[in-house]
């Protein structure tokens, strides 16, 4: 068949079953194995959705729509040039796409913080990837247990300018049944908070109603790129079983105790001692 005996019509649905083919193929690696759970809509899944859909479904298309025309002089040139410049722009998206993807999610500081894969150099991925997170791939950095040693920690990472959660990618494990308990030293006080915040007050008469309750589930901070969130981590399957996103910025559930780790307020002071290059005056007691 040529293409001067191809109607408009039959033109662009050729071209729109053909983009929505290679869209559902992408959509399925970026739901299922890019950007699973969570990560889907927390870390920049749907805004990947977007970018792909733009490209394959708008673009492609759309330009066959509004360029071809039957018996039309040039008509073969025009079609190639739309498919060149479709096959680039999709081959750019998706290369954005699979580049930014989610590595893991960390707990640290009472809290988790999705880590991009750019950023997770350092990572033993292998070993985070077959924890039992699975796929969701959660993992730990343990915080020192002394404040001599948060300080150290704390120094060294400032020293390469770098957060600790980052230049401390070595000490990362996978968050399994040995070191699960560590977050039992953490409490999200959603009930304390709601009272402060009606955004907050809704999160948590959504997790009375879904009954999360007890010790299998610890409520825990969740920030990632594009939203913050309450997670609901099962650790009997060492899995977040529910997010409910929030506007409020919550960088850290409170330390059940003390010195692990410091109160936020004396921390800013022993950061502040290592800016200023002062002796630290800091106990644990």
């Amino acid at each position: 068949m040529v293409l001067n005996d191809v109607s408009r019509k039959q033109a662009f649905l050729t071209h729109l079953a053909a983009s929505g083919t290679v869209f559902i193929v992408l959509s399925y690696y970026i739901v299922f194995h890019w950007y699973p759970d969570f990560y889907f809509s927390l870390d920049g899944g749907s805004r990947a959705i977007g970018t792909i859909f733009f490209v394959d479904i708008v673009l492609g298309p759309g330009m066959t729509l509004l360029v071809f025309k039957p018996g039309k002089k040039h008509l073969k040139f025009d079609i190639t040039m739309i498919l060149v410049l479709q096959l680039a722009a999709l081959v750019w998206g998706v290369s954005n796409v699979y580049t930014e993807r989610p590595a893991t999610a960390v707990f640290y500081h009472g809290g988790f913080t999705c880590v991009s894969q750019p950023d997770a150099g350092d990572y033993d991925m292998q070993s985070i990837t077959s924890g039992p997170s699975g796929r969701q791939r959660l993992s730990f950095l343990q915080r020192p247990d002394s404040v001599d040693k948060l300080l150290d920690f704390s120094k060294e990472a400032y020293a390469h300018h770098s957060s600790s959660i980052y230049y401390y990618g070595k000490k990362i494990v996978p968050l399994d049944q040995h070191v699960v308990a560590r977050l039992d030293k953490y409490k999200l006080d959603l009930t304390t908070l709601g009272m402060e915040n009606a955004d907050l007050a809704a999160a948590a008469e959504d997790i009375r109603k879904k009954r999360y309750s007890g010790s299998r589930y610890q409520l825990l901070p969740i920030s990632c790129r594009y939203a913050n969130a309450v997670a609901v981590y099962d650790k009997s399957t060492f899995k977040v079983i529910d997010t409910l996103k929030t506007t409020s910025l919550l960088t850290e559930a409170e330390a059940i105790d003390e010195p692990l780790p410091l109160s936020i307020d004396r921390e800013h002071v022993s950061i502040q001692q290592i800016q200023d290059g002062t002796p630290s005056t800091i106990t644990g007691k």
